[in-house]
């Protein structure tokens, strides 16, 4: 049986019109207007899952996200790796999958479907410079229309918003249309398989960890990110002996 959120076809369209909005208004908030961090991972991911109904999951993908790209800041010309579009896509496939399955986000499934998007923060520093290009040609158009008296020259600019709120929209809205396939893959996993996933996962956090004490600048950040690291893996074997 092909997995499907509950209310099937339509409510996955309905995810998807949702994903979409929330997607494409989170990349204008990103860099093109307002930048409260509203885009972060650890704010959009939940946001995401609570407007999935599963604002659990949400929190689940968003916090190791923020972590792993702690360092990034979106500050003037600098670019860092587009984590916004990535946890916008992640939850998008990832929740509506756990929601198809009835058992939520669980680890296998999230560490799959990072495994599969992660390419998407490098996709999204391509698009955010593309769409700086685009911003740029129409400054001119509109500086050259209000030299001319032109009164509708100010909305030239605002066009400059329609590449970035489309390209998160869709790719936000695809995954979330694909999702019943990444929880069909999920079910095809054998327990080996499983295992791996899951403990793919708890590097994931190790990383994370590690990456956010290095973002800190400190001379010592990379000695203490070794050791978070070790830390979290020591943990997580421990927690799986126990149980």
């Amino acid at each position: 049986m092909f997995p499907l959120p509950a209310g099937g076809a339509t409510q996955l369209f309905t995810l998807a019109a949702l994903a979409a909005l929330i997607a494409g208004l989170s990349a204008i908030e990103r860099k093109g207007a307002f930048q409260l961090m509203l885009s972060r991972p650890i704010v959009l991911a939940p946001i995401l899952g609570w407007a999935f109904g599963d604002v659990q999951g949400g929190i689940l993908l968003g916090i190791p996200l923020e972590l792993l790209f702690l360092g990034g800041v979106n500050l003037g010309g600098s670019l860092p790796e587009n984590e916004s579009l990535l946890a916008g896509a992640l939850a998008s496939m990832v929740v509506p999958a756990g929601l198809a399955m009835h058992t939520g986000v669980d680890a296998p499934l999230a560490a799959l479907g990072l495994g599969l998007l992660l390419p998407l923060a490098y996709f999204g520093r391509r698009l955010e410079r593309a769409a700086e290009g685009r911003n740029a040609q129409l400054l001119e158009q509109a500086m050259a229309r209000a030299e001319r008296g032109d009164p509708d020259a100010a909305r030239v600019n605002l066009l400059g918003l329609l590449l970035p709120f489309g390209a998160a929209a869709g790719i936000c809205a695809v995954c979330v249309l694909l999702s019943p396939l990444l929880a069909l893959a999920r079910l095809q996993c054998g327990q080996m398989v499983l295992s791996a996933l899951d403990g793919a996962w708890h590097a994931v956090w190790a990383v994370a960890a590690a990456c956010a004490i290095r973002a800190i600048r400190d001379p010592r950040a990379p000695v203490l990110a070794g050791i978070c690291a070790v830390a979290v893996i020591g943990a997580t074997l421990v927690f799986r002996w126990v149980s």
